[in-house]
């Protein structure tokens, strides 16, 4: 599905948090008996030369490693990662894991590495945050330590690096656009069908009507893009084949080389339900954005404080090219003042500043317009002017805090928050639940169920048995301004402004699907007034009635009251002062 508005915040700042977003608490251990590790080998071996577009890097270290941190490449202009090379675009697009024996890493290239090209690695390079750093078990650093290797010319042939969806895939959606990527630049034929039966095509198709695919290029002629016209049947097995025996036309490098004939193939099972997919812009559009966020945690019934676990104020653009071109080629952002800023490329260009206050965000990014230019291959300069307003949305709160720290998630649940005041027109208010795998278990709006969420909602009901008991799950409540959203600016790219307002809280359920701990007198207080507080323990956020009686073996009990506790499972009841010579005794109930 389509991002819409209010999906951009937390996009935008998934890619600004990046490695971000794994850091956690960091315990620094003093080791001083210990040696610093050491880089025993790597392959490819430093020099080496001839090296394949897809082949990984393996680290091999002289003891065990703190594996608490991956790989984390640097990004220009942006973060100093513990892995750096250059060209640096070869390091961004690279993904690393430690072996069994917490020995060894292997880095790997998710996009081919460009031939006859000289790449130089750097693990721990200048600059490496400390929490970053390569370091042994016991908490010592690696030793800055560099190296290079070369690709070869790519005079053994192109290959298939990868397929999407993968080999033998299930509950494929039936909108999927099928993606063969490569290890060098093909030429960009698009009449890949051949004349079947007599002849095969390059791109050859069982169990759907061949005659339906389109065919596209990426613009450096590694990816070929299968769009099935009116998508994919249901439930159906459907199996490809490329450059198959007697295919006419065929898969070839710019270079003039095949590809291997009869030797890829591969097969996915479509899904048994039609995906649901309500947004007004396509799969395949590109898109620019511009967002001031600002980040906020609620840990207890007061007010929410800057999310300080990742960059709490936030200003952020980005323009993605559509998926099938015309690709961007540069972009810059004018600010209101006149100064011009270049977009960095990482795949997409972005540019972003992170503050520690609001007020350091509003002085370097104020209210005024805004103009985005950017440009496209055989396109003219897209300008869009962008008008910042002054005012903000108010930061959300949950208003009934304590009770998302006991949630009964076996029954529905009312979620509580402050208004979105002056919220109007295409302003947007989100909601997202998500467990400790980073899944969505519930949203709204989502129109796929349908279920909606009007930006006058201060609550929502949470349907019994959404949420796992006893779990803990992490909540994201967005209010959103919106000032920019446009279609039809730019051929095939969607347009979104806003300023955004997040609070992020944890809800926990309790165990058992509800059950509820027993209530315990833990202790008692005389006030200076002769009235009496008893301290009450059980389940964080139950309601649990107090009785008193004159004697303690009486058969019925005075009700006199409830107490409900807060979020660490305590509260305190408090009782008139008793008529002189009066005893009485006090017990609370389990609900």
């Amino acid at each position: 599905m389509k991002p819409t508005p209010y999906f951009f915040g937390r996009m935008l700042r998934g890619i600004q948090r990046g490695a971000w977003t794994a850091v956690g608490t960091a315990l620094v251990l003093t080791a001083s008996a210990q040696s610093a590790p050491q880089l025993v080998s790597v392959t490819p071996a430093d020099g080496a030369t001839g090296v394949g577009t897809s082949t990984p890097l393996v680290f091999v270290f002289d003891q065990d490693m703190d594996t608490t941190f991956g790989l984390i490449p640097t990004i220009p202009n942006a973060l100093v990662g513990n892995f750096e090379t250059s060209p640096s675009t070869v390091g961004v697009q690279m993904t690393g894991e430690w072996g069994d024996d917490n020995r060894t890493l292997t880095v790997t290239p998710s996009v081919a590495v460009p031939l006859n090209t000289t790449i130089t690695w750097t693990l721990n390079p200048t600059g490496v945050n400390p929490f970053f750093q390569f370091k042994s078990e016991g908490g010592i650093a690696l030793a800055t330590v560099s190296g290079a290797y070369s690709t070869g010319t790519g005079a053994t042939g192109p290959s298939l690096i990868s397929s999407t969806p993968a080999n033998n895939a299930t509950e494929v959606p039936t909108n999927t656009v099928v993606v063969f990527r490569f290890s060098q630049p093909m030429e960009k034929t698009v009449n890949l069908g051949g004349n079947p039966p007599a002849t095969p095509g390059a791109v050859t198709w069982l169990g759907v009507e061949a005659t339906k695919f389109s065919y596209s290029w990426s613009a450096d002629g590694r990816q070929l893009f299968c769009e099935y016209r009116g998508g994919f049947p249901l439930n159906t097995l459907v199996s490809w084949f490329l450059n198959p025996t007697g295919a006419n036309p065929v898969l070839r490098s710019q270079s003039g080389q095949d590809l291997p004939t009869a030797v890829n193939f591969g097969q996915f099972e479509t899904a048994a339900t039609t995906p649901c997919d309500l947004s007004p812009v396509p799969d395949t559009w590109g898109t620019y954005v511009l967002y001031k966020i600002s980040s906020y945690r609620q840990t207890s019934t007061a007010d929410p404080e800057p999310d300080l676990d990742q960059n709490p104020f936030l200003f952020s653009t980005l323009v993605d090219a559509p998926e099938f071109g015309p690709e961007v080629t540069a972009a810059t952002l004018t600010l209101p003042n006149g100064s011009q800023t270049n977009l960095n490329t990482f795949g997409f260009f972005n540019y972003f500043r992170s503050f520690d206050t609001q007020a350091e965000l509003d002085a370097a990014f104020p209210a005024g317009t805004y103009t985005l230019r950017f440009t496209q291959t055989g396109q003219p300069e897209r300008v869009i002017p962008m008008n910042v307003p002054s005012t903000r949305p108010p930061v959300p709160k949950i208003t009934n805090f304590d009770a998302t720290q006991s949630w009964d998630a076996t029954q529905p649940f009312t979620l509580q928050w402050t208004p979105f005041v002056g919220a109007t027109g295409n302003d947007q208010l989100f909601l997202i639940i998500s467990d400790d795998l980073g899944e969505v278990v519930f949203q709204a709006p989502d129109f796929c169920v349908p279920r909606d969420l009007p930006l006058n909602a201060t609550s929502i009901v949470i349907p019994a048995n959404t949420l796992a008991v006893d779990q803990t799950y992490t909540a994201q409540l967005y209010f959103t301004k919106s000032f920019y959203f446009s279609t039809n600016t730019v051929p095939e790219m969607s347009g979104f402004g806003g300023i955004e307002s997040e609070t992020r809280f944890l809800i926990e359920t309790t165990p058992g699907g509800g059950t509820v701990i027993p209530a315990t007198l833990t202790s008692w207080e005389v006030l200076p007034n002769g009235a009496l507080n008893l301290q009450v323990s059980g389940s964080a956020g139950k309601s649990y009635p107090v009785q008193r009686s004159a004697s303690l073996s009486a058969p019925n009990w005075q009700g006199i009251g409830n107490v409900t506790l807060n979020g660490s499972g305590t509260g305190t009841f408090q009782d008139t002062p008793p008529a002189v010579g009066q005893t009485y005794f006090y017990r609370a109930l389990t609900p």
